[in-house]
């Protein structure tokens, strides 16, 4: 097991990405985000467009 966080997640998952940074920004709410960490909100549209498309 790994002490890193976003390590013990992909473990958990079960998923190796391959950018962790976009573990971390999928992960990150607005609420925390800085000028240098973004947050997941445009994952998120991203996310709404597409299940838009799908349903």
């Amino acid at each position: 097991m790994s002490d890193d966080p976003l390590q013990r997640c992909q473990e958990l998952l079960g998923y190796s990405f391959r950018d962790p940074a976009l573990l971390e920004i999928a992960l990150t709410h607005s609420s925390s985000r800085t000028d240098q960490r973004p947050s997941n909100e445009r994952l998120e549209f991203l996310g709404d467009a597409i299940l838009g498309m799908a349903v």
